[in-house]
């Protein structure tokens, strides 16, 4: 009897085994009929009817209690993949895997290195495009950038616009991050280049590569939060991207990435500035592409 409960478990359906541990039992005073049947002998058996009855119970409510646990999971693990397709993976397996929901504030210092893209003349091409199409240009655009980022081990952390932020040992590891910017920045130029992304349109892309500890973490309000970096490295990341249109390059990295990328790069002098919102000059390299 209680093997037949067990594989009426096997359904999944705490119904099922309600109906197999409950069902019609014959009582007999017969003790052959008894020793030969599934029938309970009156006075004798008593402790054999609460134990089947025990049994189902618990394994009732054990199935109903996997059931739940069960469906959770699978809800949650749909949650983290749809996650993903926000933030970068990395980013949402912390979120989905930490022992306590993230609060305004939370985040770590780390070396690391920051890559801002942006495309060039980006203005110009919004203005000759309806907006559906535009939409359509820009997510082929992020496509072929994304496959470049994701080759070279960076994450994406934010789209602002036609522009991204990508982070090298910022949320996953990597050693030689400053190299992967570096190889990510030549990577994306060589993706969009020569590139049509339809109708005669090309999207050259600007990059600027800094080095240096940063903050990652989130940020916001309790009921609303945004996981990104900050920093005065990522700043300046930003402005070197900006300064690319004024030199007329499209890749510029500072001195400490130059350094931390090793040898294995051609780099040469821009210029060296003070940038705006610092005190300090930034020595500024570019590169061939």
């Amino acid at each position: 009897m209680f093997l037949f409960i067990a594989l009426r478990s096997l359904r999944f359906e705490p119904l099922y085994v309600l109906a197999a541990g409950s069902g019609e039992m014959v009582v007999t005073r017969d003790y052959v009929h008894y020793m030969t049947s599934n029938s309970v002998l009156v006075g004798a058996e008593i402790d054999k009817v609460i134990s089947i009855l025990t049994v189902t119970a618990v394994l009732a409510i054990g199935l109903a209690r996997s059931r739940r646990i069960l469906y959770r999971a699978v809800l949650d693990s749909v949650l983290a993949k749809d996650l993903s397709r926000f933030v970068a993976p990395e980013v949402s397996d912390r979120i989905s895997t930490a022992e306590r929901a993230l609060q305004p504030g939370d985040g770590e210092v780390r070396e690391a290195s920051v890559l801002f893209t942006d495309i060039e003349g980006f203005s110009t091409i919004s203005e000759k495009v309806a907006p559906e199409r535009l939409v359509a240009l820009l997510n082929a655009y992020f496509e072929a950038v994304s496959v470049a980022v994701e080759r070279h081990g960076g994450a994406i952390t934010q789209f602002q616009g036609d522009a991204i932020l990508v982070t090298f040992n910022a949320v996953g590891s990597d050693p030689d991050h400053a190299a992967s910017a570096v190889r990510c920045a030549l990577a994306i130029q060589e993706a969009t280049r020569e590139r049509d992304f339809g109708g005669g349109v090309r999207m050259r892309t600007r990059c600027g590569i800094n080095t240096g500890r940063i903050v990652t973490g989130a940020v916001g309000t309790r009921e609303r939060l945004l996981y990104t970096v900050h920093g005065d490295e990522v700043n300046i990341a930003a402005r070197l991207e900006q300064l690319n249109k004024k030199y007329g390059t499209y890749i510029l990295a500072t001195e400490n990435t130059v350094r931390a990328a090793g040898p294995s790069f051609s780099f040469w002098r821009v210029d060296e500035v003070v940038l705006r919102g610092r005190v300090q000059p930034t020595v500024m390299y570019t590169m061939q592409v």
